[in-house]
């Protein structure tokens, strides 16, 4: 009896030890600041992506305290009618480091969702390459609602899958957007069940994306987790040709290579006219620390909104190069 008292009260100690332990781990993990801890393979064979390998938590102490003070007092100092709503997205492609304002924000992502579509394709692409030399009609429908129109849009006539796709990204041409999207829509929805985006909104409302959840699209192309690597690389490598350079690219040194792309949307109430949305994503690619940056704005004004994203993407720039 008193070798099974001496063992219970062993026992008791024990629970108790195990139980002190890790309400600790619970303590720490619940005031120390988490984050991910990304491995990539850091390989000299590509320029634009940077393939992931391992993912992790750690714990450490935030960073880029003061490039996410420096953001919010720009948007906050915005004099009236400048911008309607400012939502910011940057992360540290290579170490996983974040900032967001306002975030979670929802827009109407417009002409970026062309990204999903041209991965559509590359995906299936990929099991089927004959996918990419298809014949597809081609009829411009000279959209009077595109304020940024492509410089040089294509003829009416029949082009390859492969041509289309260049038209979409480059010009940002909607109407190889649509000659694409109606040829293959399950491609684009999978892309977006796959990376858990929201599909389409409809009604009297567009805005369904945060530029949080936006960046899930740049991510897996930069990661190469959802194409395959050569193909990640060469869509990065198209991005960088977008001839958008309003938004992101004017906040950026002449020469710097960003791989990205711009959305535009214009709200029409009773054919009156209610707001315009101005939004610009994608990679930046500083000299050795790669970085992800989603703007998206909503006001009444496209050269003001422009603006607030080439000014957002120079301070973002100098954070980088200032270790902030």
């Amino acid at each position: 009896m008193q070798t099974i008292r001496y063992l219970s009260l062993a026992t008791l100690v024990l629970i108790l030890v195990f139980f002190a332990g890790w309400y600790g781990r619970m303590f720490y993990t619940s005031v120390q600041p988490s984050r991910l801890l990304e491995v990539r393979e850091n390989s000299t064979k590509y320029h634009y992506i940077n393939p992931l390998l391992l993912v992790d938590f750690s714990r450490e102490a935030p960073e880029y305290l003061y490039l996410e003070e420096d953001i919010k007092k720009y948007i906050s100092n915005l004099s009236k009618g400048t911008a309607d709503s400012v939502s910011v997205y940057f992360r540290n492609l290579n170490s996983g480091k974040w900032v967001g304002i306002n975030q979670d924000v929802v827009y109407d992502p417009s002409s970026m969702l062309k990204v999903a579509v041209m991965m559509g394709y590359l995906k299936e692409a990929d099991s089927n390459p004959s996918l990419l030399l298809k014949k597809i009609q081609y009829t411009p429908k000279n959209d009077s609602g595109q304020n940024y129109k492509p410089e040089h849009p294509l003829a009416p006539g029949m082009y390859t899958a492969r041509d289309l796709i260049e038209a979409m990204i480059i010009q940002s041409d909607n109407d190889a957007l649509e000659s694409l999207y109606n040829n293959n829509r399950p491609a684009f929805i999978n892309v977006l069940k796959t990376l858990e985006i929201p599909p389409p909104a409809t009604g009297d409302t567009l805005d369904f994306l945060s530029p949080k959840m936006y960046s899930a699209i740049f991510r897996t192309l930069y990661s190469s987790t959802y194409l395959p690597r050569v193909v990640s690389e060469q869509v990065l490598q198209l991005l960088t040709y977008t001839t958008f350079t309003k938004g992101l690219v004017d906040g950026v040194p002449e020469k710097t290579i960003i791989a990205h792309k711009f959305g535009e949307h214009t709200t029409l109430k009773d054919g009156q006219f209610v707001s315009r949305e101005l939004h610009d994503c994608g990679i930046i690619y500083y000299p050795n620390n790669p970085y992800l940056l989603c703007v998206m704005t909503k006001g009444k004004d496209f050269t003001s909104l422009e603006s607030v994203i080439s000014s957002i993407s120079k301070i973002v720039y100098n954070g980088v190069k200032n270790g902030q």
